[in-house]
């Protein structure tokens, strides 16, 4: 992606692509602090060698982003998760440079709530 405006399209046209999220987990217990727009996330972690990830947000953008990171890490092993590497995904998917602080941050913090979640289950 070289610009912002094409960024945009992708991100809100990946964000149509996230499975429904579970309507009864959109609640606090599921809720990710430290983002600005809410974000849930649920796992099934019943097989540590594919675990099950779906995430939720108000924002279409950070839902496009949430989608990335899903179709990244969605089956992927526990040890994979624990150690995925928010930096080079960023760097590999050219969002290093075009996203806000507070979204940045944001991303951060749900990849590390989805670690700790993951090494917790």
């Amino acid at each position: 992606m070289t610009s912002w405006e094409q960024l945009f399209r992708h991100l809100v046209q990946q964000a149509k692509s996230l499975p429904e999220y579970p309507a009864e987990c959109r609640d606090d217990d599921h809720l990710v602090g430290g983002c600005e727009a809410k974000v849930w996330l649920w796992l099934d972690t019943s097989d540590v060698e594919a675990v099950v990830i779906r995430f939720d947000s108000e924002s279409r953008i950070v839902r496009g982003l949430l989608a990335l990171l899903q179709q990244r890490l969605d089956g992927c092993s526990v040890a994979e998760i624990a150690t995925f590497d928010i930096d080079a995904f960023y760097r590999a998917e050219g969002l290093d440079n075009a996203l806000s602080p507070s979204r940045s941050n944001g991303l951060y913090q749900v990849a590390k709530t989805l670690k700790l979640r993951v090494i917790e289950a």
